[in-house]
């Protein structure tokens, strides 16, 4: 599905879900994304420009938490403490303490959300393991290890929904032209698939949910050295938990 918003083109796939849970919490990832590639666009001006999503994990910050805060009218909260443990077969977790990279509410739920950022060559067909695969495979690790956590928490709301949110930087190390730009383009809906196989192939319940692409603009990819045509969003969303405080 092409989508346009604030002048921007993407592109989604997402996983025939049903429930009004797993409908906001798509509604949620799509616009705090779609705000995060707004925000991005800001950071190419007259004074400098350095973008965000050609950094680590924590700059990204910038761009999606003052989204995610106007999306939640300020019911954010960062860096959570937690308790984690999980006994299931996938995953051995003995009790130990941890951080929820973000809590917040959105229309009536509870969300909490666990953020990684990784890289990926698009001009090659494969998904780097240590990279991209292992980020997906702990970020997932550590939601289902916070779910006996979850479960106490006593906030008036109709659930808590936990979303992974792994961001992914599409990159090539040569300078960017014409013909780079075409073959980012080309390789898009390989990539959709791509990603969906590779990052479920070791445990399959952990496809993706949802997927998105940023195809970013010619002007913002024509001023880095290297070349960073796309950014996507790949999401997994878990079904409701009835915590403590919930309401029907």
């Amino acid at each position: 599905m092409i989508i346009s918003k604030y002048g921007l083109s993407f592109e989604e796939e997402s996983a025939n879900m049903t429930g009004n849970g797993f409908s906001v919490a798509k509604e949620l990832i799509e616009n705090l994304f779609f705000g995060m590639a707004k925000l991005s666009t800001k950071y190419d001006n007259k004074v400098f420009s350095d973008l965000p999503y050609t950094y680590s994990e924590r700059p990204l910050d910038s761009i999606l938490l003052p989204k995610l805060s106007k999306l939640c009218n300020s019911m954010v909260m960062v860096e959570i403490p937690t308790v984690r443990v999980c006994d299931n077969r996938r995953f051995q977790v003995e009790k130990s303490t941890g951080r929820i990279d973000y809590w917040c509410i959105y229309k009536g739920y509870s969300f909490v959300i666990e953020l990684k950022h990784s890289f990926d060559c698009f001009t090659t067909a494969k998904t780097r393991y240590r990279k991209v695969i292992q980020p997906w495979i702990k970020m997932n690790e550590q939601l289902q290890s916070i779910e006996k956590a979850l479960k106490s928490y006593e906030e008036a709301t109709m659930g808590v929904i936990r979303i992974g949110l792994h961001i992914v930087t599409s990159y090539s190390d040569k300078t960017p032209n014409r013909s780079l730009l075409n073959e980012f383009l080309e390789s898009i809906p390989d990539t959709f698939e791509r990603f969906q196989n590779d990052l479920g192939k070791q445990y399959p319940s952990l496809r993706p949910n949802m997927l998105i692409c940023w195809k970013i603009p010619k002007k913002l990819i024509m001023k880095d050295i290297y070349t960073f045509p796309g950014l996507w969003a790949i999401a997994k969303i878990y079904p409701i938990i009835k915590h403590r405080g919930a309401i029907d």
